[in-house]
């Protein structure tokens, strides 16, 4: 058991609550909820894994969860649970983990032996909790769990310069961070003004107490602190970068990305992109010590195979060299002994390119490819002066070429070149080297493509030369053995085979978790085989030509658009096919009679963010009933139908099958057309094939068809996964091809889908059952919403009077406008208090049933509301209303100087405070106002105007509540009345 003397406040009213402490594996977890046994198993798993580490020294986990399960809040809950037992049962460090340390003797001969041998104990460490997930999106979603945990550590959150940079004249430039370093050269006299705040950020009020926080988080305090300086170097500096347009303001802010790396000195858990982790340099330069002995968690790791080849990989354009030819030709004139052997072995691969490029094997009129591995490809780099031999010295000459650009010393490489170098040195360094009497140089491809770029109208030929990994685990050694466990998570592992040989180490456990979801109730899977006039579907690449299957596909979607409700998301093999596919349905009018059905939205090929993030937004907007133009993915002027709902067009391995939420209506279908079985035609994914097939044996590897199987199923998976959310969603996952009707075909589906499909030779059977899926799934959780009961501790502080007081905390929007209630505040016109989001969350028509339960020997209570039908009599109190970001009481202080307000709880459809807090200064707020505690209803016909803290450093960031403005003549009891965030969310990601 914890000492409470060793626990911050919070943490010491937990532990003498046990309210919500589940014994799990010879460890007390904290978990916020009721867990499901699904969590249950999937927490004793991390346990025992991180259990299994400590006692033998290294110990993996392979841990899939389905999504809408809780698998983010049940790795945290376990992980930081195991981390905090592990620190007080070591509170001085492990002793078992000791290391030989001599103290030389100054007076003997530098080669004589060391004669005084001590053992010395590692210094106290507690093992370091890395959470990596692939994109920033995704670390976000992460934190917010982390939030809902009673767990506080000190933590960081790393992330990209231009995420976070607040110096308004260096941000959104495309080489900011060549100008960062620029700007912080010399860390005693930096020329950034908004680097000397990133102090005040630490040192931040709302950081205290080990606060959660996020990327967005540290940026509005960098924003919020403020300070000024007087440095003349730093005021000239801008008076010269700046053309003298205008002297930089003496007023500085907060850098939110060096406040995070002095945040990470201290962290115990460290969120960050897999990038951080994976990227040797990186990792080597900035992360490596901590992870020596570390918690690795890498999160949506279906990925992880191609994520580390990729990483020991480099596609070397012959522009580029051309360029860093140039540019390695000047700075070989200034210094050199540095810069002279890298233009050499530049000018070395120009020179082997121009000699190869003319007899490459032809693999189509607009494409020639060849390629080399083991002794040939060395003797292919031997031709382009890069050897074994001379790597040390060039790998020395590389690495001074690269800490001289990343430390501003003059001449130097510009940016764009420095990260080529980077790759260049990585993957060099990855194919020299060995694994004991392994070469790597087996594990590369050595490739020279000429191809002309799609698109391209001019005809140009173009000339890349690749240096690819085979064998993923050459980059995922090195972390394996920094490491004491990395746990990999998805909801979508399966098929779960490939990924002990492929990144070459050992899982001590694994897990197939099922869902919480009743998959025979709220999920209608089913293979349809052939189409409504009865025309076999098969998307493979031998039959998806055909004019028949194209227009029988097409005929299929209609009639299952113009019976799934809300949206459906439609997946295909590739963009080729889907292109294809689109081209067909609007020469025959298949294409209009879809959207008759269902508005259509486009996955972008190959598009920027933004334009994706377009394409997004417009589908949401659809499902949500927005009347809105969707510009090019509708005619102009034409305006969405929304009681029609959308169907968003996308692809397997896209955007849209990647950690987006896609919850209740937004896709109440998922189906997919066909295999997504890789493109044959790759050239890598064929390289890749062979290789498996050669080293089968040998390196214990899957056959290379057995591997080319599993990266198509495991991006169906991933693809199916979208449609459930969590335990009160339901849709329909079907799977259009006449393949699936073969069990080889099904046997790789996740485990908890594949048992219940249902196969279909009849188009109108199956459309018949779709039709009564959707009414019977909705009865039954409404049902089963009615009846599930979900538990929700609030803080507490007793009073002397006989009337109980509780906090109930504002949330700090992820957006201005935005709550974690579930509201979803936007500019423009006051929106309806029934919002779509709103919605998501009316589990009940009853009222709270609220029980007061106090320890004897404590002054601590806990408020506990279950949902049930029971009904309740009005009961009053005085409540403590604060801001969660800034901590500020919303009350005015009474004698005591405590800032109650009267509260009444009553069954109700809303919550409510009686009067209207003032956006105004503390002597303006009331002196005390009443409250309303209830459920949520379904009931519409009120608009709000929001409510923010007005006691914030940044203002109008943390959103409080709503003010009732309006109401229909059903709700005219509400107006003026203003509802709190106060209920926390009821989810899982």
């Amino acid at each position: 058991m914890v000492s409470p003397a060793s626990l911050s406040k919070s943490e010491e009213k937990e532990t003498l609550n046990p309210r919500n402490v589940y014994h799990i594996g010879g460890l007390q977890v904290r978990f916020p909820y009721q867990p499901y046994g699904t969590q249950l198993a999937f927490m004793s798993r991390v346990i025992s894994t991180l259990d299994r580490a400590q006692r033998d020294g290294r110990c993996h986990a392979l841990l899939e969860s389905p999504t809408g399960t809780g698998k983010t809040l049940s790795l945290l809950c376990s992980v930081l649970a195991w981390q905090q037992s592990y620190a007080s049962r070591f509170p001085k460090g492990n002793s078992a983990h000791k290391r030989s340390h001599f103290t030389p003797d100054v007076t003997r001969p530098p080669s004589t032996e060391p004669s005084n041998v001590v053992e010395v104990e590692k210094p106290p460490r507690v093992p370091t909790i890395f959470y990596a997930s692939r994109t920033h999106a995704q670390i976000t979603q992460v934190i917010r769990e982390y939030r809902k945990t009673a767990y506080r550590v000190p933590m960081a959150v790393l992330g990209a310069r231009k995420r976070s940079c607040t110096n308004r004249r260096v941000q959104g430039k495309p080489n900011l961070d060549e100008i960062c370093r620029c700007l912080i050269k010399d860390r005693n006299k930096p020329k950034c003004p908004e680097f000397i705040g990133k102090d005040d950020i630490v040192a931040h009020p709302s950081l205290q107490q080990n606060e959660v926080h996020d990327i967005e988080d540290l940026v509005k305090i960098g924003y919020a602190v403020r300070g000024y300086t007087f440095d003349f170097t730093v005021l000239y500096y801008y008076y010269l970068l700046f053309l003298k347009s205008q002297i930089y303001s003496l007023l500085f802010l907060g850098c939110p990305y060096f406040a995070a790396w002095d945040m990470y000195e201290r962290a115990q858990i460290v969120f960050c992109p897999y990038s951080y982790i994976v990227d040797q340099l990186i990792r080597q330069e900035k992360l490596e010590d901590k992870l020596n002995g570390a918690i690795i968690i890498f999160d949506e790791a279906h990925n992880m195979e191609d994520i580390a080849r990729e990483a020991g990989s480099i596609d070397l354009g012959e522009e580029t060299l051309f360029k860093l030819q140039s540019e390695l030709q000047l700075l070989s004139l200034a210094i050199p002994m540095i810069y002279q052997p890298v233009c050499d072995a530049i000018d070395g691969l120009i020179s082997w390119i121009g000699s190869r490029k003319d007899s490459l094997a032809k693999r189509d009129p607009q494409h020639y490819f060849s390629s080399w591995t083991g002794d040939k490809a060395l003797r292919e780099l031997e031709e382009s002066n890069i050897t074994r031999k001379g790597f040390r010295k060039l790998s020395n000459c590389l690495i001074d070429a690269i800490e001289r650009s990343m430390k501003e010393i003059r001449p130097h490489l510009s940016g764009i070149f420095v990260s080529t170098l980077q790759e260049l040195l990585v993957t060099l360094g990855y194919f020299f080297s060995r694994d004991g009497s392994h070469s790597h140089t087996l594990d590369y491809e050595l490739g020279l493509q000429r191809f002309i770029k799609r698109g391209d109208s001019s005809g140009k030929w173009t000339h890349t030369l690749s240096l690819w990994c085979m064998n993923p685990s050459v980059v995922f050694k090195a972390i394996v053995d920094l490491s004491s466990s990395i746990i990999l998570t998805s909801g979508t592992l399966s098929p779960m085979d490939s990924f002990s040989s492929e990144l070459g180490m050992q899982f001590g456990a694994c897990l197939e978790a099922p869902h919480v979801v009743d998959a025979n109730q709220q999920v209608w899977a089913a293979g349809i085989f052939s189409g409504p006039s009865n025309q076999p579907l098969n998307a493979s690449y031998k039959t998806n030509d055909e004019y028949p299957f194209q227009d029988a596909l097409g005929k299929s979607l209609e009639e299952i658009c113009s019976i799934v409700p809300g949206g459906s998301l439609v997946f295909f093999p590739s963009y080729k096919l889907m292109e294809k596919l689109c081209t067909r349905w609007r020469e025959t009018g298949q294409w209009s009679r879809l959207r008759l059905e269902k508005d259509i939205f486009i996955e972008p090929r190959g598009g920027a963010t933004g334009e994706f993030e377009n394409v997004l937004k417009g589908y949401y907007d659809c499902i949500g009933g927005k009347n809105r133009l969707i510009g090019r993915n509708r005619r102009a002027g034409t305006r969405v139908d929304s009681k029609k709902g959308g169907a968003f067009l996308a692809v397997c391995r896209g955007k849209v099958s990647e950690g987006l939420d896609f919850s209740d209506d937004n896709a109440r279908a998922v189906i997919i057309v066909g295999i997504p079985f890789p493109n044959l035609h790759d050239v890598l994914v064929g390289l890749k094939r062979s290789y498996n097939d050669t080293y089968k044996s040998s390196r214990n590897l899957l056959g290379g068809g057995e591997w080319y199987c599993q990266q198509a199923y495991r991006a169906l998976n991933q693809a199916a996964g979208v449609c459930i959310r969590h335990r009160f969603d339901y849709g329909a996952i079907i799977f259009l091809d006449e393949r699936y009707r073969q069990q080889r075909n099904r046997v790789s589906i996740s485990k908890w889908l594949r048992q219940s499909i249902k196969l279909y030779d009849n188009f109108e059977e199956s459309m018949q059952d779709l039709k009564s899926f959707f009414p019977s799934a909705k009865e039954h959780v409404e049902s089963k919403m009615l009846s599930y009961k979900e538990v929700i501790d609030l803080e507490c502080v007793v009073q002397t009077e006989p009337e109980t007081s509780f906090v109930i905390n504002g949330s700090s929007a992820s957006s201005p406008f935005s709550c974690s209630s579930g509201l979803t505040l936007e500019r423009g016109g006051p929106p309806s208090v029934s919002s779509h989001a709103l919605k998501r969350r009316k589990f009940i028509s009853s009222a709270a049933v609220i029980d007061l339960e106090k320890e004897n020997n404590h002054d601590i209570i806990t408020r506990r509301i279950e949902f049930g039908s029971d009904s309740s009599t009005e009961t009053r109190a005085r409540v403590q209303i604060s801001c969660l970001l800034c901590r500020s009481p919303l009350g005015h202080p009474d004698n005591n100087g405590s800032s109650y307000l009267n509260c009444l709880v009553t069954r109700s459809s809303k919550k409510y405070l009686l009067s209207l807090l003032k956006e105004t200064s503390r002597s303006e707020m009331p002196t005390s106002v009443s409250v309303i505690v209830t459920d949520c209803s379904s009931q519409d016909g009120c608009v709000f105007n929001t409510i923010f803290c007005p006691f914030c450093s940044v203002p109008n960031t943390t959103c409080l509540g709503v003010q009732i403005m309006a109401t229909d003549s059903s709700n005219v009891h509400f107006l003026s009345k203003v509802s709190f965030n106060s209920i926390h969310p009821l989810f899982y990601d």
